[in-house]
């Protein structure tokens, strides 16, 4: 498919080396570009998903997306290559990663990936167009933080604090399509799940 990749006009930097003038810079650009890449999304379905930001619409997207992405197997060399680059971490976290990778050698397209990360912005867009108490936000501290500098969604009152990184929630989404673990409702339970946890009636990741 031809797809229009989502890059910034200016030289990007892993978030936890962002300042906060650069942290604001890619903030920025990042929800400008939110109605680009929704119309993105649509025309690369063709018109046949509704995006009109209904629960159900999740279904329709995430059952397109499982239509068109492809699952292969990797190469021996990609394999080894992955394997190079697991060597950066300890011992424990390379054994536990070299096990799972070897179980599973498979892996998606980048294109896949890249598609995967509108679909988290039009999840995002989503949640807040049903709970306009959640909005985009990112934070600078502390250091130790997750997602530091990265653009996230936040709510918080006495009773909840939710925060979602959909990009990230789609990369996990991701590992579970690679071990065939998920349906067409997994994005739409994700959801309620969300939800719920906005609405404080369930405090559960």
């Amino acid at each position: 498919m031809d797809y229009l990749w989502m890059a910034p006009p200016f030289k990007m930097k892993p978030f936890v080396k962002m300042n906060k003038k650069e942290t604001q810079q890619h903030f920025d650009w990042y929800l400008q570009q939110i109605p680009l890449r929704i119309q993105v999304l649509y025309n690369l379905t063709n018109g046949i998903v509704k995006l009109d930001y209904s629960k159900e619409s999740l279904i329709d997207i995430f059952k397109w997306y499982l239509s068109v992405i492809e699952v292969r197997t990797l190469t021996d060399e990609e394999i080894q290559k992955d394997l190079d680059e697991l060597r950066q971490y300890p011992d424990f976290i390379y054994e536990d990663e070299k096990e799972r990778l070897l179980q599973n050698p498979v892996d998606l397209e980048v294109n896949d990936y890249a598609l995967a990360m509108d679909i988290a912005i039009y999840y995002a867009e989503t949640i807040i167009k049903h709970n306009p108490q959640v909005q985009w936000t990112f934070l600078t501290k502390p250091k130790s933080y997750i997602y530091l500098n990265e653009p996230i969604l936040h709510f918080e009152d006495e009773n909840v604090e939710f925060n979602r990184n959909p990009r990230q929630l789609l990369n996990v989404i991701i590992q579970k399509i690679k071990k065939n673990k998920v349906d067409e409702q997994h994005l739409y339970n994700r959801f309620l799940a969300d939800e719920s946890l906005i609405i404080g009636e369930n405090h559960f990741e």
